[in-house]
């Protein structure tokens, strides 16, 4: 019997927060393979993979790598995968890598990771725990009453994150060898592209991470054996190990299993967003504010709406084409990035956050009274995210020394250039002289902090110290 899913949406936008709430019909179990492919979520999938998917009740995994304590975006684009799987009636499950985190996986690394300590890999282990949970119960509070009630798996979301350490940890290197790695053959292990590229590199490739493509399909074959789950879903680059997994599980129990990657996050300039660049947006707020988070996404590119919209929504494909329609006729208004904004925030910090960070949009970007209107205490609360200093009050100090001394830039010439071209505001209020002084309490909010504003999108909150 195919399940149908539906999904309570908010297409929220600023303070419409409270936002346009419906309720919409998602997809049969025989349609996610298409729904999948319509957003953009698949790279690769072997054969046979669609037909499978068309029986309810299918279970899915990917393995995740411990080696931050902190998922980001990229890891997001997997993990939405799977939640459209659950939404269709399918078991996802999630693997952290306990054990393997201690190598690394190299695909698509041009040197070895540093190595990381087995407390720290446990601790990262329990972080992402906590993030993959918490992202499972936002979503489900993202469905209606009715598919809640319908939701009867018997499991709670702790069930379905794992951790492989719970099947390396009695198992000695010989034992593993001799049962696990005599089936793999190097000739095969070495055309693997993640290989290949390495052996060719100046750094080469040592012993562990050579092996990292066995301990994957090991972690493929138990999942298969003792979750009954025969589809692995994991980034392009993982493509050659999941092959290799496939291949050893039908060697070993004769069973078709199957395969599916999803796209590397890049945005229209083709730049990769991932941690190893130095790039990432963090789903932990302590790593990535709320404030950063959702600014992320606010100033996502035009060319990029429609696309993570795609990606990082359940919204359905027609209504995003309209939401894009309607952002592209006046894209100064943001509209299609505050849906998105929203739309992700509330998936991976939760409804209150989301609405928080909308609170701290409208006082920066909605009209200039916002700011006089709040009280300092609302004003610190929406504002705990945005970067701050503390400054002694001078009222001598110049607003050309102001912004070198809130650090909005580098250098007094600079500030001075920045306040005679119109880019910068305090509270709001846009400076045109550099040497005005700042004297009045007008420029203090009850007396106690500054907003300060560099052109469009960069805020500073300036708390005083008399």
């Amino acid at each position: 019997m195919n399940k149908i899913w539906s999904s309570r949406t908010h297409y929220g936008v600023s303070r419409l927060a409270k936002s346009l709430t419906m309720t919409w019909r998602c997809y049969q179990s025989t349609d996610v393979y298409h729904t999948l492919l319509e957003r953009g979520l698949i790279a690769n999938s072997t054969s046979y993979l669609q037909e499978h998917l068309q029986s309810p009740d299918r279970s899915a995994y990917a393995g995740i790598d411990p080696t931050a304590e902190s998922l980001h975006v990229g890891n997001l684009v997997t993990i939405m995968t799977l939640l459209h799987l659950r939404r269709a009636g399918h078991i996802p499950y999630f693997v952290i890598g306990g054990s393997t985190g201690l190598i690394g996986d190299p695909s698509g690394r041009l040197k070895e990771r540093d190595p990381l300590s087995i407390n720290t890999v446990t601790h990262n282990v329990q972080e992402i725990q906590c993030q993959i949970s918490d992202l499972l119960h936002n979503d489900f509070n993202m469905w209606s009453d009715k598919d809640q009630l319908l939701f009867k798996q018997s499991r709670n979301f702790g069930d379905v994150i794992l951790n492989n350490a719970t099947w390396y940890e009695n198992f000695n290197i010989v034992n593993f060898l001799s049962s696990v790695g005599r089936h793999f053959r190097m000739g095969a292990m070495l055309s693997r592209d993640s290989v290949k590229q390495r052996l060719n590199s100046p750094e080469g490739m040592c012993l562990t991470e050579f092996f990292y493509q066995v301990f994957q399909a090991y972690d493929f074959q138990r999942m298969c054996a003792e979750r009954n789950c025969h589809i692995q879903v994991g980034g392009s680059d993982q493509w050659g190990n999941i092959v290799a997994g496939c291949e050893f599980i039908h060697k070993v129990d004769g069973k078709r299993v199957h395969g599916l990657t999803v796209p590397l996050l890049t945005n229209a300039s083709g730049e990769k967003l991932g941690k190893s660049l130095g790039n990432a947006i963090w789903l932990s707020r302590a790593k990535t504010s709320l404030y950063e988070f959702y600014q992320y996404f606010m100033r996502t590119e035009d060319a990029d709406v429609e696309k993570f919209l795609k990606i990082f929504t359940f919204i359905p494909v027609n209504d995003i084409r309209n939401i894009v329609a309607r952002h592209l006729e006046k894209p100064e208004e943001r509209y299609g990035t505050k849906i998105l904004a929203n739309e992700v925030t509330r998936l991976v910090h939760g409804e209150d956050c989301m609405q928080e960070a909308c609170d701290a949009t409208e006082v920066l970007y909605g009209n200039p009274n916002n700011l006089n209107n709040k009280s300092t205490n609302k004003l610190q609360q929406i504002l705990r995210d945005v970067p701050n200093i503390q400054l002694k009050w001078d009222k001598s100090r110049n607003m050309a020394e102001l912004a070198l001394n809130c650090g909005a830039v580098p250098s007094f010439n600079q500030g001075r250039k920045l306040i005679e071209s119109g880019g910068f505001y305090v509270n709001d209020t846009k400076i045109t002289d550099y040497k005005a002084k700042v004297e009045s309490d007008i420029r203090r909010l009850d007396g106690r902090i500054t907003v300060v504003r560099t052109g469009k999108k960069n805020y500073r909150l300036i708390y005083w110290a008399d």
